[in-house]
């Protein structure tokens, strides 16, 4: 059977997923009865087939709920490569089973994240940074996937201070997972948000009004819909969604938009449609 490149959404809520534990609004309600509205935190693996057969696989971020995900997948799988954008727990605590994995079980991982990224890594996981440095900065050049080249790029996270976004080039695609940032600068748009055939973007909430940006860390849907960068994609999937986005009102967004939900896997060679 050829293999297809794709991307697998594994955890598409944010840092609190769906439902809260405390909540019992309608989308929560819905998320506790195993709908489309229950999501893990943050992770999204890459499979592109290998020039020379087989399958090459790319973990990006590590949320909680990792371990879970990976395991309902169909046999056993351990990506050849894991990237962290940022060290907050909703795409960090996934890493100790990672860590577990290359720590007692002996197995081999190469795990990347941003040069300032590793120190809090270290910190977080120094049982597994004791003998050897399991996780190492991301080379600026990216690093190769199959075809695919992986490189990360720094992205305003709001009152959070900074994030990194992935941009995923190919022969015949190119694609870009963006799940926490707000307020992208242009030349930062311009240099890796253009021309895409896929955008994954982090859209935490569908509308939040006025609040001021200075609060705020994500996208919310209704300014998502308004970036150039955004519309100018081919396919864009929203994600990173918290309670405060219902994945059942599709008829928000427009043509080629789609809200993600856990699992959902997107072809990214040819027209991708959830």
């Amino acid at each position: 059977m050829t293999l297809s490149p794709s991307l697998t959404f594994l955890g598409t809520g944010d840092s609190k997923g769906v439902p809260r534990f405390w909540c019992d609004c309608t989308v929560c309600q819905e998320a506790r009865t195993g709908g489309v509205n229950r999501r893990g935190r943050t992770a999204t693996l890459l499979r592109v087939p290998r020039p020379g057969g087989g399958e090459g696989t790319a973990l990006l971020d590590a949320g909680p709920d990792t371990h879970a995900a990976l395991a309902r997948l169909p046999g056993p799988l351990v990506p050849d490569v894991v990237l962290i954008t940022h060290a907050h727990n909703d795409h960090i605590l996934g890493l100790g089973d990672l860590l577990d994995y290359v720590r007692y079980a002996g197995g081999r991982l190469r795990i990347y994240a941003p040069p300032e990224v590793v120190p809090a890594l270290a910190d977080r996981f120094s049982y597994a940074f004791r003998a050897q440095a399991p996780v190492q900065p991301m080379p600026d050049a990216g690093v190769p996937v199959g075809d695919v080249t992986l490189r990360l790029f720094r992205v305003p996270h709001g009152a959070n201070g900074h994030s990194h976004a992935v941009r995923l080039d190919a022969p015949d695609w190119r694609a870009a997972v963006i799940t926490d940032a707000i307020d992208v600068p242009t030349e930062t748009a311009q240099a890796w948000l253009t021309g895409l055939d896929l955008l994954a973007l982090g859209t935490s909430f569908e509308d939040e009004g006025d609040a001021p940006h200075g609060g705020r860390s994500v996208y919310d849907v209704r300014e998502a819909l308004a970036l150039p960068w955004a519309r100018s994609a081919r396919q864009v999937i929203l994600t990173h969604l918290s309670h405060g986005v219902d994945v059942r009102r599709t008829h928000l967004l427009p043509p080629g938009w789609s809200f993600a939900h856990d699992g959902v896997q997107l072809p990214l060679a040819g027209p991708a449609r959830v």
